[in-house]
């Protein structure tokens, strides 16, 4: 089972490569198989396609799904280890 944060990251990483012009069709492919399935082969497959990537482009890619990432507030208050339930404050 795919703990919630590898969940979002790999949708995160999915919005941001289908953003860009520059990832090829194959990585992107491999990416929302990931997504759709949640298969370990396939959560590998995308990450190496990533991987693949030239540098630069890998850098920007995974630059962008980190801010992503830190900035959803939601998924920093389902990973706060105090947070009653579902009820968020706002």
């Amino acid at each position: 089972m795919l703990d919630p944060a590898d969940t979002r990251f790999f949708q995160m990483l999915q919005q941001v490569c289908g953003q860009s012009d520059d990832v090829d069709q194959a990585c992107r492919d491999a990416i929302d198989r990931a997504v759709s399935t949640g298969d370990q082969l396939d959560l590998r497959a995308a990450r190496e396609a990533v991987d693949r990537l030239d540098a630069p482009l890998k850098e920007t890619v995974l630059r962008e799904v980190h801010l992503r990432m830190a900035t959803d507030l939601s998924a920093v208050w389902d990973a706060m280890p105090g947070a009653p339930g579902k009820q968020r404050p706002n």
